[in-house]
């Protein structure tokens, strides 16, 4: 199996000071106002200018290649300059959205800067009424606006959901132990793929809104990360959170809070934008889907026989995959 540990090693060791001057000089600020955030797939600076805050994020190609990026960032100042609760892009010195640096392997890193989302990470104690109202309306809004988004001139179209390196390389990640877990992935992305795409249920989306990619000030979202936009069923942005949100509760309060935010959600959600029952219907499968994408992502980057984390995923899903549970025994029609 390939390990996603020992590749974040070989990409730090590569980021070295002289790249990261090189960083710093692109947006015209000094190399020790960089501040290091923090950081799983890329690596997440902060720097102040002239009162204001940003962040910078550095890609490396091993993750993701240049024109990947530039199509993903001309889709966030798409939606950014049509009133979308995301953080604006910030050009460099030489009027650029991306940017790359070569490192000392022949491989190289992409930067790019945002406004720094103001507020925080929302956690358990903001979930309300309003807050669910609001996060659809977020959603349903991004849905209404990427129907009339077409890339820039010389940016290449964003991949489609089913072209993501980690479902590709699946088997990569799995032992044969696990074969049967590739099989009902195979199960399901070919059960996804059956759904009939219109311009009313597929387009370019987020794909990862969960609470660590959006802050909140005063009940407003901006929401961050599209690193993983992709061209997906509008349906996979609600399954999301709704698998995030409940994916380590017990039954009893599973079904309470799927509920309370299905709810609210929607009412927000259709403020903005009408999915058909039909499309909506479909939630079960989407849901699935990230269970299995997430159990082969704990393979992919963490060490499962020590991680904590990665036992109590495995223990707690590893059947459920194999056996077709449904992830939350919800009656969806009840929310369209």
């Amino acid at each position: 199996m390939k390990s996603g540990v020992i590749l974040e090693k070989f990409v730090k060791e590569l980021l070295t000071e002289n790249i990261l001057m090189r960083i710093s000089s692109r947006y015209k600020v000094e190399r020790k106002a960089l501040t290091f955030i923090g950081g799983f797939e890329n690596y997440i600076y902060g720097f102040e200018k002239d009162n204001k805050s940003y962040v910078v994020r550095v890609s490396h190609s091993s993750h993701r290649d240049l024109e990947d990026i530039k199509s993903e960032l001309d889709f966030v100042f798409y939606l950014a300059t049509n009133g979308a609760k995301v953080s604006m892009p910030v050009l460099t010195i030489d009027q650029n959205l991306v940017e790359k640096i070569d490192a000392s392997d022949g491989s190289y890193f992409i930067i790019s800067a945002f406004t720094k989302a103001e507020g925080k990470a929302p956690k358990i104690e903001d979930f309300s009424t309003d807050f669910f109202i609001n996060y659809g309306k977020v959603i349903g809004q991004f849905h209404r606006l990427t129907q009339n988004y077409t890339p820039s001139p010389g940016i290449k179209k964003r991949f489609v959901w089913y072209e993501d390196q980690v479902l590709v390389e699946a088997d990569k990640y799995l032992d044969t132990n696990d074969k049967i877990i590739l099989d009902r992935l195979k199960e399901v992305m070919d059960e996804i793929k059956k759904i009939p795409k219109t311009h009313e249920n597929f387009g370019l989306i987020h794909t990862d809104v969960h609470m660590g990619n959006f802050f909140i000030k005063d009940n407003q979202f901006t929401v961050f990360d599209f690193d993983d936009a992709s061209y997906h069923y509008f349906i996979s942005d609600i399954a999301i959170f709704l698998y995030y949100l409940t994916w380590f509760t017990n039954e009893v309060d599973r079904l309470k809070y799927g509920n309370f935010f299905m709810i609210n959600f929607m009412k927000g959600y259709k403020e903005e934008f009408n999915l058909s029952k039909e499309d909506f219907i479909h939630i079960d499968k989407f849901l699935k889907l990230r269970e299995i994408l997430l159990y082969i992502n704990v393979y992919k980057t963490l060490d499962v026989e020590k991680d904590e984390f990665a036992k109590r995923y495995i223990e707690r899903y590893r059947d459920k995959i194999i056996n077709r549970v449904r992830f939350i025994e919800l009656n969806f029609e009840d929310y369209i």
